[in-house]
């Protein structure tokens, strides 16, 4: 690591940040809520049974689980190459206990080993509750990608739907990024890879939302419809700031 940074009123939050200079990695977020996973720890241990903090969607071939003996920590989602429907979800099982109301902040560093091909794509950043189609997530905010590696971004607040917004990055396997989406302000949400902004000229807003559908958690999903579809997204880790009232 670097030399680090540190912004006192990080992204108008009213709260300190010390981030990496160079990578631009949150190394210390001072706010009241902070949940922080680096998936370092043994695959197939309660954490990842679903009723600690993790949960995985699993459909027929997909896999999902912490690689063994990786370095600082990763978690695999995979697709298989046999032709039909699968899934591949990590996620908090429904339980929402994070609040974009609350001028939340999610990031991860990622991944993509295998694009995804064929009818398989990619999602990550936060949403409410999980559907197998993801466009039909009542409240999503994430990065989305295919094989073309061409990186999209999109919102949802039930209102207001911004699809398939272009950030003119392409994605390389193998590279790994630090994605940020800020929710400071709901009216104008940012979106960042490797301290940048991208998609700035859209205005993503999600300031629909009610109280109770600001409620969300984070998500992670690869999955295809049907086809011999590959793909692998490894994630680093995961951190979310928020307030707390």
């Amino acid at each position: 690591m670097g030399k680090t940074s540190a912004k006192y009123n990080f992204k108008s939050s009213g709260f300190p940040m010390v981030s990496e200079k160079t990578t631009f990695e949150s190394v210390l977020g001072m706010f009241p809520v902070v949940f922080y996973d680096d998936f370092i720890g043994s695959a197939g241990g309660d954490i990842f049974d679903g009723t600690i903090k993790w949960g995985v969607v699993d459909v027929n071939d997909a896999t999902e689980a912490i690689v063994a003996n990786s370095y600082c920590g990763e978690f695999l989602l995979h697709l298989h190459v046999t032709t039909e429907n699968e899934d591949a979800v990590l996620y908090m099982g429904n339980n929402k206990n994070f609040d974009l109301n609350k001028g939340l902040i999610f990031e991860t560093r990622l991944t993509v080993t295998t694009l995804p091909t064929l009818t398989a794509e990619a999602v990550f950043g936060m949403c409410a509750d999980h559907n197998l189609d993801n466009d039909t997530a009542t409240v999503s905010a994430w990065f989305k990608l295919d094989g073309s590696g061409a990186l999209l971004t999109e919102t949802d607040d039930t209102t207001n739907d911004e699809d398939d917004t272009a950030t003119g990055i392409t994605l390389v396997a193998g590279e790994y990024h630090i994605f940020r989406i800020d929710f400071t302000t709901l009216t104008d949400v940012k979106f960042y890879v490797d301290g940048v902004r991208v998609a700035a000229a859209t205005t993503f807003d999600m300031s629909n939302i009610s109280a109770a559908e600001g409620k969300t958690q984070p998500y992670f999903s690869l999955d295809k419809t049907g086809d011999a579809g590959l793909g692998d997204v490894t994630i680093d880790y995961v951190k979310i700031f928020q307030d707390r009232s």
